[in-house]
């Protein structure tokens, strides 16, 4: 009886441990997407899409009339871009 009780709880951190960066996204993607889009509209860009990719945000946004794609990555409150920011553009 022991032993079923402990596969049980084995199986379940098991499962847990499987879904948790499916789970992690969930939650986080949403936040993430908010910090990025006030930035955005912080530095006068119009923020038409923000796609999260497994290593990093894809952001397209607009700014003075022309059209940009910028990649970034959100840790710990802050955010950090590959390549130009959209300020720069």
């Amino acid at each position: 009886m022991n032993l079923l009780i402990g596969a049980g709880i084995f199986v379940v951190i098991l499962l847990l441990l499987v879904f948790l960066p499916t789970i992690l996204a969930r939650v986080l993607d949403p936040i993430n997407a908010r910090r990025i889009r006030a930035y955005c509209e912080s530095v006068g860009c119009s923020v038409t899409e923000i796609k999260p990719f497994p290593n990093h945000y894809g952001v397209s946004f607009e700014k003075n009339g022309k059209k940009g794609y910028a990649k970034c990555r959100v840790s710990k409150g802050g955010i950090r871009w590959k390549g130009k920011s959209p300020q720069e553009f």
